[in-house]
């Protein structure tokens, strides 16, 4: 191995105890291989065996916890004890070669397309018209609220009976918790809306009520993170900024999580700054880390794309590198710069070496989603794009 990358091979320590030896996370992608009514797919499986070294964290991607959560159709579903089965499988698989395997859950809120196409409703904090949706959004009910918290709750159970060793809660890419945090999304009158007490109030309680889970049923060392947007401002007007962002973080971590992930997106996104606020001009997750102060660890991700980019965001941004893109192409980025051959890591592929990729059949319908960065050669993208 190149000196220069050792430390990115060094043990890590989370809060709780449980440690990775390896700085290197999968990060967390919608690649649809699951079947239709939830159950773990064999191109999931397929997918994951191939890709089950390729971190010390592996994250799944958003899996549903509620049957009113459909945003991809085959996404990742655990909404119910049926689908354990499955779920036990991809978890031996994941955890084959002794690296930790985290489950990310969420609820999509209004994103939720194929639960309109099946249900007719797509819920969120508000109703409310938005216009780039061909359907309309239902505010929840406080009954409602309450039924998704506990359908948060019941799917941390399924991921800690499933045998996995951690859960990740998605409150980030606006979705549910990130549109109940949202003041462009959330324009409620009551406690789960209208101050930024409030409106945090919604991703508070999901972390409060996966955590009482853990505590009744899982090992010391099961590890829960959250994922979170830093900012989320557009011409409708700003969602959130990083100042308020910050006050989430801060407010979750004093409940106390072992990892916050950062979702960024963008040439070199890892390192991004903040485009409002007190900390405008200043990189985001350097600020993140530094509030965090030991409290939690702190998983950098957008643009990882090169193992000098990797190394770079763990010394100067992040404990943890959280690499997608950069693992969906080559998944044995990893362990090509651990065996010192950091020169064959590419994002370049032909003809002859997509199939051993083992992506979904069906990853060429959101693949426009997921590959999307400039730094990707237009074949690797022709090729992926492909049915």
């Amino acid at each position: 191995m190149n000196p220069k990358f050792k430390r990115l091979f060094e043990t890590v320590t989370f809060p709780n105890g449980a440690t990775i030896n390896s700085r290197f996370a999968m990060g967390p992608m919608v690649v649809v291989g699951s079947q239709l009514n939830g159950e773990i797919g064999d191109d999931d499986l397929a997918y994951w065996e191939r890709r089950n070294d390729s971190g010390s964290l592996l994250i799944t991607g958003a899996t549903a916890v509620s049957e009113y959560s459909d945003a991809y159709g085959n996404g990742l579903k655990l909404h119910q004890d049926e689908l354990l089965n499955g779920w036990k499988k991809l978890a031996n698989i994941m955890k084959a070669k002794g690296n930790r395997a985290i489950v990310q859950l969420f609820h999509a809120g209004y994103r939720a397309n194929f639960t309109y196409k099946d249900k007719g409703v797509a819920y969120s904090a508000s109703t409310k018209e938005y216009p780039f949706l061909d359907y309309p959004v239902t505010g929840m009910t406080e009954s409602q609220i309450k039924t998704t918290l506990d359908e948060f709750a019941a799917a941390a159970k399924r991921v800690i009976e499933a045998g996995f060793d951690g859960i990740e809660i998605h409150g980030a890419n606006r979705y549910l918790i990130h549109q109940f945090f949202s003041s462009v999304s959330n324009i409620r009158d009551d406690q789960w809306g209208g101050s930024l007490a409030n409106r945090a109030r919604f991703a508070l309680e999901v972390v409060k009520r996966i955590q009482a889970v853990i505590k009744e049923h899982a090992k010391p060392d099961f590890i829960l993170g959250y994922r979170i947007s830093p900012e989320e401002i557009h011409r409708e007007g700003n969602g959130f900024t990083f100042d308020e962002a910050l006050y989430l973080i801060n407010q979750i971590a004093q409940i106390g999580v072992d990892y916050f992930n950062v979702s960024q997106s963008g040439v070199r996104s890892f390192a991004a700054s903040a485009k409002a606020g007190i900390y405008m001009g200043q990189p985001i997750n350097q600020i993140i880390k530094t509030q965090l102060n030991g409290r939690a660890l702190l998983l950098a991700s957008g643009d990882l794309t090169h193992p000098d980019k990797i190394l770079e965001a763990v010394m100067d941004y992040a404990d943890i590198a959280s690499s997608a893109t950069m693992v969906l192409i080559d998944p044995d980025t990893k362990n090509k710069i651990q065996s010192g051959h950091e020169n064959d890591v590419s994002l370049a592929i032909d003809e002859t070496t997509i199939d051993d990729l083992k992506l979904p059949k069906e990853f060429y319908k959101i693949a426009p989603m997921v590959v999307t960065s400039e730094l990707i050669p237009q074949k690797t993208k022709d090729l992926i794009y492909k049915k």
